[in-house]
């Protein structure tokens, strides 16, 4: 067949696999059926789609309240607008700030799930915009010489930013407290963390909320000890203070001093003042220990030992039991290693050391309520991608006795599409479903009918909302005449209310400050049993509905959530919480040991008040005024001409993500011409599209005229336009790629006018077109895990096909593909996991240049460690260990990697508030095989002979160990170092072995 020939059947069956992907796939980056607008106030530029415009309205309305006392508070005030875009992509709450290049705030719709240590809020959009409009005050905040710098490369120097997230982080969260009647300074989840900290001797050291932790909570240490640390300085030393902090640190040209900055203001250093934190929240918590105490403590017996993200228990029906006779619960589970989702456990004997085995029973996407029919069935929830772009919650059933082995459920029944419904529960009867509805910044109650046939009829809402209130875990009566769930209310209220299923009317069980969450039934439907953290501690109550009495049921030291009574109502299980994370516990309920509930709390502040009228204007978004360059690099270095060279970068793109460019252009001093590189993204289409144009002079040799090889100058000038399409699926990702190269090449030689006519013939230069099509493909199931040394198990894909022939208007044929495969296998034991990889490619064609592939080792000597400190250059995690780098060439080539890799400490240290942070130490033992080639001969591979494991002419093996050492460095970049020893096998391979120690990735 000729090549154009099979050319055009290839782009036929891309174009079959782009259409299918384009008609199932939303946007790639923004949905270009949005209509975006902006609301202009005095100093922001609210960017939205117009079916968000109530809430952007109302972000108007309260951002230039925020700006008045912010701008007093820190005494700052920026000289730009700061713009915010408003998305509704996503059910988690968020949000993002950045002042380099403009300041900008970037804000998910959506408000905080029912656990979330967000919930604590007044008005969420007041909080949230609080929290980041912190962020820019504070790192927008430059003076002295970075003024000068940022002036002639564009913003680029915010020395607020060049400092540990703790400082950051946690200004934001005093500011978002002390301007709101909420916040994570009051928020009783973060009292938890800390008071679990405290009680069980784990405090985090000043050098472990400085980087980034393996500890529990992570990322979430720079919010939790940052707030509460600035807060008690603010306490001690004036709330200014921090104020004054920012104002002298934003004028170092060279940060990082940053104990010489707080020591001018306080006169100690944040060594001595983290010493005086500690001891003030030591006697804090000792005296409230020892209140709860006094009152006698309720607490249950551990059932599970995970930690991180364990909760929402329930108590499986008889019909769905293992065995009928045994207490059993499920539960969602996420220890950050294993697959998570839904889990079963035999509940056994209530006491310290039995073992109880767990089994997954439906893997979910994100955190999940299981709830049952009456004959067994599972609901539950889980997190797919709507129209392929945005991650919602939809819901799912999986049919009694119908789990699949691994967890991988291909008979669950999907019972809604895109409605990012949550929260489901089912009546007595099994005839109804009541779930929570999520819409542009507000959730509803909803019931529908359930059909045997799995599907949804008559959805309706149960109770109307107001606009931006939320409704949460809804539970229906044992009756099934009534629903109760925690609803969320202006003005910071989260209370329990009852709904009646005929009528929709509904009434308030609690009214008041405290949050009150996650209701459920007594068997009997007399009492209602919830969580609260009215005591200032989560504690489970229980109502009873006849009286209206409020009785406290557990005493605990840290915390209980997420109640679950078996249906004889002798048994309570809770989620608790350690300083690992949570964990599920059970204890008898006895009404004879119930406490009196103390009253709701009654001290907390009055919001602050909104101004009576904001002048907005509203336009439709123009990209124009923020898609300018707003960066500038410059570099000087020797050029390809002998000479010195002047590389001049910049770049931008809009707020919004429509349009992004980036141009660069090198001027040597010896050169004829500049290089010229410019790029261009467009993202309003169903797809990415990108754009490049390219012209380049090189020096070029290897060409004979008179027998000699003069040097002369090739240009290289071309252009290429390409699509991408992530595909994102609810446990997998699929992405592809679609391009398509022109360039022109040309060069000529200095012909003397009177060549030799006995010299060898000449040999010119390399002239014609080159048009290569370029098709990519990718696949990955991989799952991480916080535990072991990288991915524990799925499977990873790459393939890349390029073409050119007559067909693509190229004068030279290319035919090449390429892969790289990997698959995880977790060891069940100690964290341990077998990693695999297989990489090959082969090419062909006349284009003389064409396809030429490398096989070799690290490259020690142009990467050093020195390189990687100082441009963040990073060797390849593939690599044939043991041989010097691109050591073998050919059009094809193999390369495979098996490597066994165990952890071996999480030492979790650094050098107090100093950027380097060792987080964890590994191993890895390793084998490499592979090499590059024109041809080999299936005989060439010979199994076993001359003692050799494998003896190949053209494939070589090599063998060795490292120790992987996981840092941190400048408080937040994620580095891993490794150190190791390769020994390889063929002649070719570097004297008794290569030690080497390098940065890396792992693949």
């Amino acid at each position: 067949m000729r090549g154009s020939a099979v050319l055009r059947r290839l782009l036929a069956l891309l174009s079959l696999l782009l259409a299918t992907a384009l008609s199932r796939a939303g946007p790639a980056n923004g949905d270009p059926d949005i209509e975006w607008w902006t609301i202009e106030t005095t100093h922001f530029r609210i960017h939205y789609g117009r079916h968000l415009e109530p809430i952007a309205t109302r972000l108007a309305q309260v951002c230039e309240g925020i700006h008045d006392r912010l701008s007093l508070s820190l005494g700052y005030s920026p000289d730009e607008a700061t713009h915010i875009v408003l998305t509704d992509n996503t059910d988690s709450a968020n949000g993002s700030a950045i002042a380099i290049p403009i300041n900008t705030i970037r804000l998910f719709v959506s408000a905080p799930d029912d656990m979330s240590p967000l919930g604590d809020y007044d008005d969420w959009y007041l909080d949230l915009v609080t929290h980041e409009y912190t962020h820019i005050l504070h790192t927008d905040n430059v003076s002295g010489l970075p003024v000068i710098v940022n002036a002639i490369l564009g913003k680029s120097l915010t020395p607020n930013r060049l400092q540990p997230n703790w400082v950051i982080e946690g200004l934001a969260v005093v500011k978002e407290s002390e301007h709101s009647s909420a916040g994570r300074v009051r928020g009783s989840i973060y009292e938890m963390y800390l008071r679990t900290d405290v009680i069980e001797d784990n405090i985090a050291r000043l050098d472990e909320i400085s980087n980034i932790t393996y500890r529990w909570p992570q990322r979430t240490l720079w919010y939790l000890y940052g707030s509460r640390f600035l807060a008690w300085i603010g306490s001690v030393y004036g709330k200014d203070t921090m104020r004054a902090v920012a104002a002298d640190y934003g004028s170092h040209l060279v940060p990082g001093d940053i104990n010489r900055t707080i020591r001018r203001v306080t006169g100690r250093t944040y060594v001595e003042l983290y010493e005086g934190f500690q001891d003030h929240i030591r006697r804090k918590y000792a005296a409230q220990m020892a209140s709860i105490d006094r009152r006698g403590r309720r607490e249950g017996v551990r059932l599970t030992h995970h930690g991180r993200d364990v909760g929402y228990a329930r108590f499986v029906p008889t019909v769905a039991r293992s065995k009928p006779a045994e207490e059993e619960i499920v539960f969602f589970r996420d220890n950050a290693h294993d697959r998570a989702g839904i889990y079963r456990m035999a509940l056994g004997q209530l006491a310290p050391g039995v073992k109880r085995d767990e089994e997954l029973v439906a893997r979910t996407s994100g955190n999940s309520t299981p709830a049952f029919t009456p004959r067994g069935d599972l609901l539950f929830a889980s997190v797919v991608p709507d129209k392929l772009v945005y991650p919602r919650y939809d819901l799912f059933a999986l049919p009694a006795g119908e789990t699949a082995p691994g967890g991988v459920e291909p008979w669950r029944k999907r019972l809604t599409e895109g409605r990012r419904a949550a929260y489901p529960d089912v009546s007595a009867d099994g005839k109804k479903v009541v779930f929570t509805i999520n819409s542009r910044g507000t959730t509803y109650l909803t019931i529908a009918d359930l059909t045997p046939e799995w599907t949804l009829e008559n959805q309706r809402t149960l109770v109307p909302s107001a606009r931006f209130e939320q409704a949460y875990t809804p539970r229906f009566s044992p009756n099934g005449k009534e629903v109760a769930y925690s609803a969320w209310s202006q003005g910071g209220y989260r209370d329990i209310r009852i709904v009646d299923v005929a009528t929709g009317a509904w009434r308030r069980i609690t009214s008041d400050r405290a949050l009150d969450i996650q209701p459920t039934w007594s068997a009997d439907g007399r009492t209602l049993y919830f969580a609260s953290d009215r005591t200032g501690v989560f504690n489970v109550y229980a109502y009873d509905l006849a009286d209206g009495r409020l009785f406290q049921v557990t005493n605990v030291r840290t915390g209980a959530f997420s109640p679950a009574v078996s249906a004889d109502g002798k048994t309570l299980v809770y989620t608790g919480y350690g300083s690992e994370g949570y964990d599920l516990y059970a204890m008898p309920l006895s009404r004879a040991r119930f406490l009196e509930a103390p009253p709701a709390p009654t001290d907390r502040p009055d919001p602050p008040s909104e101004a009576a009228h904001v002048a907005m204007r509203k336009t439709r978004y123009n990209p124009l005024p923020t898609f300018g360059p707003r960066r500038w690099s410059f570099e000087y270095v020797p050029g390809n001409y002998g000479g010195n060279a002047l590389t001049i970068e910049a770049g931008g793109a809009d707020v919004v993500g429509h349009h992004a460019f980036n141009a660069r252009i090198t001027v040597d001093s010896d050169a004829p011409n500049p290089t010229v590189d410019l790029s261009y993204v467009y993202s309003r289409l169903p797809f990415d599209y990108s754009a490049r144009f390219f012209y380049v002079t090189v020096p070029r040799g290897g060409y004979r005229i008179d027998d000699e090889n003069p040097l002369f100058n090739e240009t290289n000038i071309g252009v290429t336009n390409g699509i991408s399409l992530p595909i994102p699926l609810e446990f997998s990702n699929h992405s592809l790629g679609l391009s398509y190269s022109l360039a022109r090449v040309e060069g000529s030689l200095p012909v003397p006018r009177d060549p030799d006519p006995y010299a060898t013939t000449t040999v010119r230069p390399l002239e014609g077109n080159i048009g290569v099509v370029h098709f990519g493909y990718g696949l990955s199931t991989v799952e991480g895990s916080l535990d072991a040394t990288g991915a524990v198990r799925g499977v990873a894909l790459n393939i890349g096909v390029d073409v050119a022939d007559d067909a693509t208007n190229s004068d030279f044929s290319v035919r090449s593909i390429e892969y790289n495969a990997a698959a995880y296998i977790g060891m069940p034991w100690l964290a341990h996991t077998v990693a695999l990889r297989s990489a090959g490619g082969i090419s062909g064609g006349n284009y003389p240049r064409g396809a030429l592939f490398y096989v070799g080792g690290y490259d020690l000597e142009n990467n050093s460690f020195l390189d990687t400190l100082t441009s963040n250059t990073l060797d390849g995690a593939f690599a044939l260990r043991g041989y010097d780098p691109r050591i073998y060439g050919g059009r094809a080539y193999v390369l495979q990697t098996a490597e066994y890799r165990f952890p071996i400490l999480y030492p979790d240290r650094g050098l107090s508030t100093l950027p380097l942070f060792l987080r964890r130490i590994d191993g890895a033992m390793f084998v490499d095989y592979g090499g590059a080639f024109n041809r080999l001969e299936l005989d060439d591979i010979k199994l076993f002979d001359d003692g050799y494991l494998i003896n190949s002419p053209q494939l070589h093996g090599s063998v060795g160990g490292e120790i992987w050492l996981g840092t941190t460095l400048a408080y937040g970049v994620n580095v891993q170092f490794r150190g190791g020893y390769a020994y390889g096998f063929s002649r070719e391979a570097i004297p008794g072995g290569q030690p080497y120690f390098i940065a890396a990735g792992s693949f």
